[in-house]
């Protein structure tokens, strides 16, 4: 039994590799026929309030400046863009949203390349955020996750993100697979013992949970990109300096300014800066 899940490690690694050399290998230029590239995540994905909206995306609120879209006009790739707001792993892989079916049905066999960014709502990142925040400003009604269920939604997050990699390479055994991270709302520093700034009103306790989450989850996509053997864009590092308190801010604060286009101002998400910083990331890891 060990050797069989051995050889289809080994299998599943050496079509990546094979993908991953077809892909490095493409320029940026048209080529005859361009490579299908399937992104699929939730919104920091799918980039609600950023640039222009996708009004084929409905209630998913995709960007037609997400990274995505920029890497795929970059590199001349046939997106298939079915990341939407509010996903989890569940809505990729069982059911879909607003009227759209599960992400996976957009990976058929002919697909090139894969994206995910997926994980931040099955631990309520950006509502714990929006929570702690609307505690800070003595609100009522500000849903937290309780520290049990949040142990428990983390314990179950590896084997989640697993599953979504191992669909995908059902689907598509020879597609190249890129894990996005998330990019963090707060800045590195631990142990500060006042409130950050006017876009972050978070208890100081409050923020450093925040800290720990974003640092937790850092962690388990650099656990699962290991030991999935496939490649990861690592936004936590890359963001460093760039935090919602940031004067060159790639997350908006808890009181954004709205974006001409959408209806309403979109808090704790990725800027138009942040998505051009993820599509730079994304394309030097397809170079690599």
């Amino acid at each position: 039994m060990k050797s069989k899940t051995m050889n289809r490690t080994t299998t599943a690694f050496a079509a990546g590799l094979l993908a991953m050399s077809a892909l490095a290998a493409m320029p940026a230029s048209a080529s005859a026929q361009a490579a299908r590239f399937v992104s699929m995540g939730s919104s920091y994905a799918a980039g609600p309030g950023v640039g222009r909206p996708d009004p084929a995306s409905g209630g998913c609120a995709r960007s037609l400046t997400n990274y995505a879209r920029t890497v795929a006009a970059h590199r001349h790739l046939d997106l298939v863009d079915v990341s939407c707001s509010g996903a989890t792993t569940d809505n990729v892989l069982d059911h879909g949203q607003h009227g759209f079916p599960a992400q996976i049905e957009a990976v058929t066999a002919d697909t090139q390349l894969v994206s995910i960014l997926i994980g931040g709502n099955d631990v309520a990142y950006v509502g714990d955020l929006y929570g702690f925040s609307c505690r800070f400003e003595h609100k009522d009604k500000c849903g937290v996750s309780d520290t049990a269920t949040l142990e428990k939604r983390f314990a179950e997050l590896p084997a989640k993100l697993d599953r979504v990699i191992a669909a995908v390479r059902a689907r598509a055994p020879h597609a190249r697979v890129v894990l996005v991270g998330y990019l963090p709302a707060l800045p590195a520093a631990a142990g500060a013992t006042q409130p950050l700034c006017a876009a972050l009103p978070l208890a100081p306790a409050d923020a450093q949970r925040m800290r720990d989450t974003m640092t937790r989850l850092t962690r388990v996509f650099e656990s699962t990109a290991a030991r999935n053997h496939v490649d990861l864009v690592p936004a936590a590092s890359i963001s460093a300096g760039h935090d919602a308190c940031a004067p060159a801010n790639y997350i908006t604060g808890y009181h954004p300014a709205r974006t001409p286009g959408w209806k309403e101002p979109v808090a704790y998400h990725p800027t138009q800066a942040g998505m051009d910083r993820i599509a730079l990331a994304f394309e030097r890891v397809l170079d690599r």
